[in-house]
């Protein structure tokens, strides 16, 4: 797998995305702020922008 600077463009765009969208969720479910849920939402949005890597990838090769 190698990193091209399309995927590194289109996966720093979804990181943000994902990490704006995991919070707006957790507010409306009322989950406090905190390390933990700070943690939380950087794992799922780093694993969101590795998924959308990948789907270019295999969209779009090299």
């Amino acid at each position: 797998m190698s990193f091209s600077m399309r995927d590194i463009v289109v996966s720093t765009i979804a990181y943000f995305v994902a990490a704006f969208l995991i919070k707006r969720q957790f507010d409306e479910m009322e989950i406090p702020r905190g390390m933990t849920r700070s943690a939380l939402v950087f794992a799922l949005a780093l694993g969101a922008a590795y998924a959308v890597q990948a789907a270019v990838d295999w969209v779009i090769p090299a």
